[in-house]
């Protein structure tokens, strides 16, 4: 990621024969390295290739560490390359070349006999083929006796325009300062507060990602142990010590470690296959065991249910209880339900086990049950019998009562809090405590705007902790279950994306990873939950500061506006770095629409960051149905397919350009996946507002994607619920891009992996279909061997670069970048 800027560089741009010339005013070049010929014992003069000596030296393996060198002067264009000792000497002379567009150009090198050239660390031809972003030149150079070697370097294209040689400003933050170096990758503290289990990754130019695992103490943040490999730690939950299992001699172990003494005790071997959960008491294991179901014997299969055609559906599995001292197997559940281990008491007596149902024949589909099993005698005690919109459960410190994270809706609507006439978004989501001897539930999140995401009771304090959707952020909360009062923490991060804390402090200690205000990322800080006086401290490996210390990175501020009905719609934007409110910029829209809100993000799969460095101001807005403005905004999004969401895009949009005079509101584009994609087409359906329009694993028929989609009709549940092809026609052909593809006039690209499962391929194929039949602007990109989100590494940077590129010939006036994509 670190590229060498040399200040107060110049380039000149000079017209030749119809092409641009930049010429390379300076050059930074690295200490001398005289190569003595006569040390070299050679049998012959040139070697099986017929490349002599000299040349050899210039292999790419021979130079490739070399060029990596510290730049320790400057020489000026026309200066002499001196001898050192009248001997062959070895040099790297270094120059930058940045761009802000698709640009091809030539380096010119006309003084240098023997040279050997390297872009961004690789071996490279003079050919330059550069897409936005900075690229470090280096040529290694070999100088002969009585040779006359000199600086004479240009960079030559057909046009040159945005490139610049040896800029003295910060390179741009690109997909490559996004995806690649070292961040902190997870973080687990001790009980005590005392340890500290870091995890880092660090991801290479060719995606190859290399973690390292660091116990510490975590005040002093003194190294007690380093790996070079992600091991799996565990705390084990009452005491200092981690458990984790390896391969050993006699089968998979189960080994605790100390991180006091280092001491490791082997605790069981010969362990079967499945996932391990370690009781609390260290006496026992569950142990989670998969078992296939029936296959076709032929090629025929009947399905069973309409998720049937799922991999892994006909699969069930089954808890075992393992008996350390005994090393004794005791089945504790059977049967083609499957059951989930939710938690165990502190006592160890007491497990708790969830199970789910799906019935298509009546709603809500999905159906919960809560059972209570002595961990000894494996008797059971049903809690919660067939209950709809569960999401999951733990025991309070002292197994008496249940903490459930379920839907506003649940529990005969006791949290409800939304308006006649609407249903809640499902997907939005409270606490709720059941007191096991009453068998009653309480809410206990009244009034409370955030959807909460997870959850934690703390054994020594009595409180609960609380991660939750909090409108563009994700927030951190306390809650006392007897009061009901409900504290947010100042967090150093906006967007806590890993929080663990101390269970044996009474004011713990917790540590946080995440991201803050769309500017920073990869960090870690210790942090003292007391919210009266809460301590933050950055600790780890990682400094953002230092890390991109030469990185232009834009801001992010937030924006609301007033829609015609009455809301305030939030949102944020940002900002290039090197932004002038007296120009004009072009305009990229960003939205979900659907239950998620956007968070306020520097990393991510849709870089705004990225989009502000190509020079777009991006504006991100929060439509009506997304959770985390409380469940009235949330639910919205049931049974409107769009309607008050694409009104809030449209008018946010409208409103922001009137506020902000530096939009080119002639250039405006739109871009959104999932639900979002769907957003965009149907946006397109409504206004010719944007000049340009992006779709990725976009939804054009709800009646197709009900039926088709992996989840279609169980998300029916939440975007339409209680309405059907066969009851509201409507809603799903009025709705649907496809039925309204005839009103787009807007330049589509639609995007979508070949092997979908959330949203079908054939869901873009028809539009694209209809749209080609109408003679409207559309392009149809796929995405090969890819699903709902694009995660190979390669791939995702060309996809990447087609969303760039499709900006850019729209709303730049750029075709060349589009042109020249290999699809």
């Amino acid at each position: 990621m670190k590229h060498l800027l040399l200040p107060t560089f110049c380039a000149i741009a000079l017209s030749s024969q119809a092409k641009d010339t930049l010429r390379v005013e300076r050059v930074g070049v690295t200490t001398p390295l005289t190569i003595t010929v006569d040390k070299s014992y050679q049998t012959d003069s040139l070697d099986n290739k017929g490349n002599t000596f000299s040349a050899s030296i210039l292999s790419d393996h021979a130079t490739r560490a070399f060029a990596q060198q510290e730049v320790v002067a400057t020489l000026e264009n026309g200066a002499a390359l001196e001898l050192v000792d009248s001997m062959q000497t070895l040099r790297v002379l270094q120059f930058g070349v940045r761009t802000d567009r698709y640009a091809k150009a030539t380096i010119d090198i006309k003084k240098l006999k023997n040279y050997k050239v390297f872009i961004n660390g690789k071996a490279a031809s003079t050919s330059l083929t550069m897409t936005p972003g900075h690229y470090d030149v280096r040529l290694v150079c070999l100088q002969e006796k009585d040779a006359k070697d000199s600086v004479n370097i240009s960079v030559i294209g057909e046009t040159l325009a945005g490139v610049e040689v040896n800029p003295d400003t910060k390179r741009p933050y690109l997909m490559a300062e996004m995806m690649q170096g070292k961040r902190t990758y997870n973080a687990r503290i001790s009980p005590s507060g005392k340890y500290l289990v870091t995890y880092y990754q660090h991801t290479l130019e060719d995606g190859k990602n290399f973690y390292r695992t660091i116990i510490s103490e975590t005040e002093s943040q003194r190294t007690l142990a380093h790996y070079d490999a992600y091991m799996d730690y565990k705390w084990v939950e009452n005491q200092d010590a981690l458990y984790f299992t390896r391969n050993g001699i006699n089968g998979k172990e189960l080994v605790l470690l100390h991180p006091e003494t280092m001491q490791e005790t082997i605790m069981a071997d010969a362990l079967p296959e499945g996932g391990i959960t370690l009781a609390p008491t260290l006496d026992y294991l569950i142990i989670s065991k998969s078992q296939e179901g029936k296959k076709p014997g032929g090629s025929l299969k009947q399905l069973q249910h309409p998720d049937d055609r799922m991999p892994g559906y006909r699969n069930c599995s089954s808890l075992w209880r393992y008996d350390l001292k005994e090393r004794r197997m005791q089945r504790l559940t059977f049967g083609k339900t499957n059951l989930r281990l939710s938690d165990i008491s502190r006592d160890g007596k007491k497990l708790l086990l969830m199970s789910s149902t799906m019935e298509p024949s009546r709603a809500p589909y999905d159906r919960y049950s809560v059972y209570i099993m002595d961990a000894l005698t494996a008797k059971v005690d049903t809690i919660l019998a067939d209950t709809a919109w569960l999401s999951s459960a733990k025991f309070s410190p002292d197994a008496s009562q249940l903490l459930i994270n379920a839907s506003t809706t649940a529990f005969n609507n006791i949290g409800l809090e939304v308006k006649p006439g609407q249903h809640p978004n499902i997907f939005d989501h409270r606490l709720y405590l059941y007191d096991l001897a009453s068998k009653k539930t309480t809410a206990l999140l009244p009034n409370f705007k955030p959807s909460v995401d997870n959850y934690s009771w703390h054994p020594t304090n009595g409180l609960i902790y609380i991660t939750t959707a909090d409108g563009s952020n994700r927030s951190v909360w306390q809650l006392n279950p007897k009061t009901l009062e409900v504290v947010k923490f100042e967090m150093p991060l906006s967007y806590v994306s890993t929080f663990s804390y101390a269970t044996m402090q009474k004011v713990p200690t917790a540590i946080v990873l995440g991201q803050d205000g769309g500017e920073r990322a990869r960090e870690m800080y210790r942090v003292t939950l007391n919210p009266k006086k809460m301590r933050a401290e950055r600790i780890g490996e990682v400094n953002f500061d230092e890390l991109y210390k030469d990185v232009a990175i834009g801001t992010c501020h937030d924006w609301k506006f007033q829609s015609s009905r009455g809301d305030s719609i939030q949102g944020f934007y940002y900002l290039p770095a090197n932004f002038d409110a007296t120009k004009k910029y072009p305009l990229i829209v960003y939205y979900y629409g659907g239950c998620t809100p956007s968070n306020k993000l520097l990393e991510i799969n849709y870089p705004y960051q990225v989009f502000a460095s190509l020079g777009y101001v991006v504006y991100v807005v929060q439509p009506s149905g997304a959770l985390g403005f409380g469940q009235e905004f949330a639910a919205r999004h049931t049974g409107t397919w769009g309607d008050m969401s694409s009104d809030d895009i449209i008018e946010g949009t409208q409103q922001f350009c009137k506020e902000h005079t530096f939009i080119d509101t002639k250039k405006i584009g739109c871009i959104g996946a999932s639900y979002g994609g769907f957003m965009t087409q149907y946006l397109q359906t409504k206004t010719n507002l944007f000049a340009a329009a992006i779709s990725h694993a976009g939804i054009s028929n709800i009646a197709s994607y009900w039926g088709g989609g992996y989840w279609g009709y169980t998300y029916g549940e939440v975007a339409q619920y209680g309405s059907f092809p066969w009851n509201n026609p409507d809603l799903y052909v009025k709705h649907s891009p496809l039925f309204n593809a005839d009103k787009i006039n807007t330049p589509l690209l639609l995007i979508h992996g070949t092997v979908d499962t959330n949203v079908p391929p054939f869901e873009s194929q028809q539009l694209y279909t209809a749209l080609r039949i109408l003679g409207k602007e559309v392009e149809y990109i796929q995405v090969n061997g890819e699903n709902h989100v694009i995660t190979d590494w390669k791939k995702r940077h060309e996809w990447q670069n087609a969303i760039f590129a499709w900006f850019a010939k729209y709303l730049k006036g750029q075709p060349e970048w589009w042109e020249a994509i290999d699809k």
